[in-house]
């Protein structure tokens, strides 16, 4: 245990007027000098997010106890300017803002108890880890609270205020952490349930492909109304001119939607002045006035009032055949606009698997074509920014993704002005648009949340009223409530469990999955494949222990039928408990890590791999799993058949007896090696069914 007086001696003070954030690189548009000084109780930490999609980060030091702040000082200080005592790392920008929390909440226990770190013996250490674990905090958030005290005695020689222990060599401590493996290898965050991310992408594939044109559209004729020029000088003339082209087509005289007149209008349904004068191209204060309120009144009288504020576009998308909207308002053309882009991302994070940083991070241009001879696209590559394990800055990348991908690419390009390079920036007309130098160029990730929650409610709404049944599912009468991480992992799941159906339009998992592992080759550092081949793993074992737990099914055949049961046994000994399968998902894949059987599901077969005697193997290669793909079933010593396995075989003898009834019409050399291949089926089926197996 290394202890104060064994550490080197602490820092100097600071001077006030010592820039945080010198040592940190900067965004192109921040001056180092107009950053935040050592002395100031606010640091801001904006200046120094170099993503597009950056958020007004900070360290408010007003909010840790008078007593610890200098001491917080010190410390997040030396973690800006990466002044790192040996063993310890550089921390980004965002996690310095997370650790600021768990620290300030460490110094706040700290001040109740009226101690200083100097003063904190293991036993409050341990006091500060039994309330920590008491509390209902996921097992991510403890390890970061543990963390963050850890920092204090990491850099106690960049402080005053010295932690005298490490709490990680605290009994307590260590105990914990044994009892909580924090596994790396392990993804934690929950999938989307299949009834729920079936149609959520039935209804952004929808908005991308079916409903795009219409809302792009009506944005049009909203911007083209908002930027309208007078129509007259004279107001009077200009609102005549409106009013009479109401007249001449017949249309009740807007209103404001029950929203925005509820509460301003009382009960009596007016026209929205506010619109009409959007027409006229004059403010509205202009239509106050006696005179163009008698000209708007007398027109109500003449055509009455409409139920909103529609706009002049025909809406010509269909879901079903039938078209989705009668009209479009003014009022909802902002509402459409951020739902169309939150459908893109959903298209986007599922059938790519990227992460919210790469997808925040596209820009215009960043999908291309590549083309057969014919002319014939036969794959999209999409360029762009990866940041895992690249530093800062990101490091360019290319994925390979699908056709629904590049459409949802080329509805976003047309969502932004030309000017817009960024696929993911705010909407022009929204107000995180306007102050974009403080929110951030793009959407943070929060706002996309916030926005898959909208197009949740706006689903429902729109089924409600509709009739329809294909709804988002609830819970408990609630929305479920998604994250962004969850897409990724989702895709990964679905990948490794590669079910039959198929999903939007007959894209195939499968196909998704080859087209994706072709462009993640290429990106040591997205994690994709990793992601996909533990979860096949998983899925893997979790079909063999149900397999063995099943007492009542047929025995395994096969060569190596009797070596299969014996390691499903083997297996059922630490999986099954009163008959039943583990059911805790992370202790599941503890127990199938350490007690891997080798047994390998197939179609036709399932392989017992030994590396000495498969045939898929070279002698040379001694690979710790086989190459389903080389598989020689009827020869392999390794092969063991399933009741499905045995179906699988009687099946293809179905279909080769179908193609030998039509031999007139096949080449002899084929037919002979069909009629080859049938007699081999036939003779290895027949020897190791229930029945006849030895």
């Amino acid at each position: 245990m290394t202890h104060a007086s064994t550490a080197s001696a602490p820092r100097a003070a600071v001077p006030g007027d010592a820039r945080v954030l010198a040592a940190r690189p900067l965004r192109a548009e921040a001056r180092l000098e107009e950053t935040s000084r050592y002395g100031d109780d606010l640091w801001l930490l904006t200046p120094a997010w170099l993503r597009a999609d950056r958020k007004a980060h900070q360290l408010d030091f007003a909010l840790v106890p008078p007593a610890h702040r200098e001491t917080a000082k010190l410390l997040f200080y030396a973690l800006l300017i990466e002044d790192t005592p040996p063993g310890e790392g550089p921390i980004t920008i965002a996690s310095i803002r997370v650790y600021f929390t768990c620290v300030r909440r460490f110094l706040v226990w700290a001040q109740d108890r009226r101690l200083s770190l100097a003063q904190l013996t293991g036993e409050d250490l341990d006091a500060y880890h039994r309330e920590l674990t008491g509390l209902r905090m996921s097992l991510s958030g403890v390890y970061r609270q543990r963390r963050a005290v850890r920092l204090l005695w990491a850099y106690r020689s960049r402080l005053t205020d010295l932690l005298v222990q490490d709490p990680l060599r605290r009994p307590l401590w260590q105990a914990w952490a044994r009892a909580n493996p924090r596994r790396y290898d392990e993804n934690l965050t929950d999938r989307i349930p299949e009834h729920i991310m079936g149609p959520l992408l039935v209804w952004a594939l929808r908005w991308v492909d079916d409903l795009a044109d219409d809302v792009l559209a009506a944005r049009a004729e909203r911007d083209d109304i908002d930027a309208r020029p007078p129509a007259h000088p004279d107001p009077l003339v200009a609102l005549q001119a409106v009013l009479d082209d109401f007249r001449r087509r017949g249309q009740p005289l807007p209103t404001a939607p029950d929203r925005l007149a509820k509460g301003l209008q009382g009960t009596e349904v007016s026209p929205n002045f506010s619109y009409l004068a959007r027409l006229a191209g004059h403010p509205q204060y202009r239509f106050s006035k006696a005179g163009p309120r008698r000209l708007i009144e007398e027109a109500a009288r003449d055509l009455g009032v409409d139920s909103d504020s529609p706009l002049h576009h025909r809406v010509q998308g269909q879901i079903d055949g039938r078209r989705w909207l009668e009209q479009i308002s003014y009022y909802d053309v902002g509402q459409f606009e951020r739902l169309l882009q939150v459908s893109c991302w959903i298209v986007i994070a599922y059938l790519s698997g990227l992460r919210d940083s790469e997808i925040k991070h596209l820009r215009r241009g960043c999908v291309s074509a590549q083309r057969d001879t014919g002319g014939g696209i036969y794959r999209y590559r999409l360029h762009g920014l990866a940041f895992k394990g690249e530093g800062v800055h990101g490091a360019a990348a290319t994925w390979i993704v699908t056709a629904p991908v590049a459409r949802a690419v080329a509805v976003l390009e047309r969502c932004q002005p030309a000017d817009e390079p960024y696929l993911f920036a705010h909407p022009r007309k929204s107000a995180n648009h306007q102050c974009h130098h403080v929110a951030g160029r793009v959407r943070t990730g929060g706002t996309t949340i916030r926005d898959i929650t909208a197009i949740l409610k706006w689903i429902n709404t729109y089924c409600a009223a509709q009739s329809r049944v294909d709804a988002i599912p609830e819970t408990d009468g609630r929305l479920p409530h998604l994250t962004l991480r969850q897409f990724r992992r989702t895709l990964a799941w679905f990948i490794a469990r590669r079910p039959g159906g198929t999903i939007a339009g007959a894209l195939q998992y499968r196909h998704q999955c080859i087209q994706m592992f072709e462009g993640y080759a290429g990106t040591s550092d997205s994690g994709f494949r990793d992601e996909v081949e533990a979860e096949e793993a998983f899925a893997r074992g979790q079909f063999l222990a149900e397999l063995g737990a099943d007492d009542a099914r047929p025995k395994l055949t096969g060569p190596a039928g009797a070596e299969a049961e014996a390691r499903l046994a083997e297996l059922a000994r630490h999986t099954v408990f009163d008959g039943q399968v583990v059911t805790d998902e992370a202790r599941l894949r503890r127990i199938l890590a350490r007690h891997d059987t080798h047994l390998y599901p197939g179609a036709f077969v399932t392989c017992a791999y030994n590396p000495d005697r498969a045939l898929c193997r070279t002698p040379a290669d001694r690979a710790d799993q086989p190459t389903m793909a080389d598989c020689q079933p009827l020869a392999c010593r390794n092969a063991a058949l399933t009741t499905a396995n045995r179906q699988a075989l009687a099946g293809h003898l179905t279909r080769l007896d179908d193609t030998l009834a039509a031999g007139d019409r096949l080449a002899p050399y084929i037919r002979h090696r069909l009629e080859e291949q049938h007699h081999a089926t036939s003779t290895f089926l027949t020897r190791h069914t229930p029945e006849t197996a030895e």
